[in-house]
């Protein structure tokens, strides 16, 4: 009877921890989820200011805001088309579509460009979330889990131009598609490769076959 009660506790402790193991989250459970966190540290000045990051997420609608000199907030609907930004900051709203696709880091500072507001929101993204939240990465009720959710479907967003739904299934998150590179001609052979002038001369010129000679013959008197 000891024994058969000992062994039950055991089993119950063993189910609890295996209870306690945490499993990577979904991608549905990331946008359906709804949470608001804050992030801060020391920012220039020897410290002096305080860079903050605010994300504040229901659902589709992301809203984040950063500040270092001057407050700046991006708001994004990541199931809504056309794939756009919302853009705050001390000058108004403006609102940034996209157009084409960003291949290169735009240094242009204007609040419509969408490419230097996709970089800048990335940026800030990884600089002052992902390095200083704290937490498991792959659990949604830790800041850190909390700014990877936020991080990965902003991207396949922005990047990828994917509109997300919450009535159907969601598109994987966690992998990003392989740019197609572009096709490079291949240089020309040699049989097609221009020729040059002494070698079209060569070519014109008539050619002469070697003709065998006529036997000789010997005239008898």
């Amino acid at each position: 009877m000891v024994f058969s009660k000992f062994s039950f506790i055991l089993f119950t402790f063993i189910f609890s921890l295996s209870g306690l193991a945490q499993t990577r989250f979904l991608p549905k459970s990331c946008l359906d989820a709804t949470y608001k966190m804050k992030l801060s540290h020391k920012g220039p000045l020897f410290g002096l200011l305080k860079q903050e990051l605010v994300i504040d997420k229901k659902g589709c609608l992301i809203h984040v805001s950063h500040k270092k000199y001057f407050p700046h907030e991006w708001m994004l609907d990541v199931c809504r088309e056309p794939v756009h930004i919302k853009v705050t900051s001390a000058t108004g709203v403006d609102v940034a579509k996209k157009e084409t696709e960003c291949l290169k880091n735009d240094n242009l500072k204007d609040t419509s460009d969408f490419c230097s507001q996709y970089y800048d929101l990335v940026g800030v993204m990884q600089d002052d979330g992902l390095i200083f939240a704290e937490g498991d990465r792959d659990n949604l009720s830790s800041d850190h889990g909390k700014t990877f959710c936020s991080y990965l479907l902003i991207k396949k967003y922005l990047n990828e131009s994917v509109v997300f739904s919450r009535y159907t299934e969601v598109e994987d998150i966690f992998t990003e598609k392989s740019k197609v590179q572009p096709i490079i001609p291949a240089s020309p052979t040699p049989s097609t490769a221009p020729k040059t002038e002494a070698q079209e001369n060569q070519s014109a010129a008539p050619l002469i076959k070697n003709v065998p000679a006529a036997p000789m013959t010997t005239a008898t008197f």
